[in-house]
């Protein structure tokens, strides 16, 4: 049977948590680059997207964790020559509008996560997030374009790990800079389909400032 006394103050003292938490508002540039065919399968590529993101932060059971949520938009221009036939050279051009909205965990390293905000200006940590992105690829094709290609509109899960680090600047404001690795389990982000159909791999970076409400 339900003990709903104690579910009930369990529920209470949870929500006292995240009222008197530090929450925090990260507002930020984006940076996004795709490791797939349109790159080449280079790590970095010249085709880099650039945007902006909204994210909020909120702890829970200890400083040392919080919940994100984050809202990202990163745009996109992707050019890819195919020149294996120097009699027959081909040309795609991409224009990619890349949305998404996610929520996981932020892990605070070290042992200094207990103390006052005054005496943390410096706190790096980990992060995994899942959830959705909205993305819009619109590809000119030249007519001898024949590769296998992916045009207009989709929907793909999204899954997220990386490393941050926010650095104090005064009691209310702080640096934050992320970089992380994106997957949508999928071969359509950077619009062209490659013959292993493996997942493109997104890299992004993020960098911004926190507010502490």
């Amino acid at each position: 049977m339900v003990n709903w006394r104690v579910f009930f103050l369990l529920g209470f003292l949870s929500l006292a948590t995240l009222v008197s938490a530090q929450n925090t508002v990260n507002y930020n540039l984006n940076a996004m680059v795709v490791q797939g065919e349109a790159s080449g399968g280079a790590i970095l590529s010249d085709d880099i997207g650039l945007g902006l993101g909204l994210g909020y932060d909120f702890p829970f059971a200890n400083p040392r964790y919080e919940f994100a949520l984050k809202f990202d938009y990163v745009w996109m221009n992707i050019d890819y020559i195919a020149d294996e036939d120097p009699a027959n050279i081909s040309v795609m051009k991409g224009s990619i509008n890349h949305f998404s909205a996610s929520g996981g965990l932020n892990i605070y390293l070290g042992n200094n996560h207990n103390m006052a905000n005054l005496y943390r200006p410096f706190r790096p940590y980990l992060f995994v997030i899942a959830g959705l992105a909205y993305q819009s690829n619109n590809l000119e094709l030249s007519p001898n374009f024949s590769f296998p290609n992916v045009n207009g509109s989709l929907i793909l899960p999204i899954a997220e790990f990386g490393a941050g680090a926010k650095i104090r600047i005064n009691p209310h404001w702080s640096f934050n800079a992320v970089i992380g690795f994106r997957s949508t389990f999928s071969d359509d982000v950077d619009g062209l389909l490659g013959t292993t159909a493996a997942p493109d791999i997104m890299g992004i970076v993020r960098i911004g400032v926190s507010k502490r409400l």
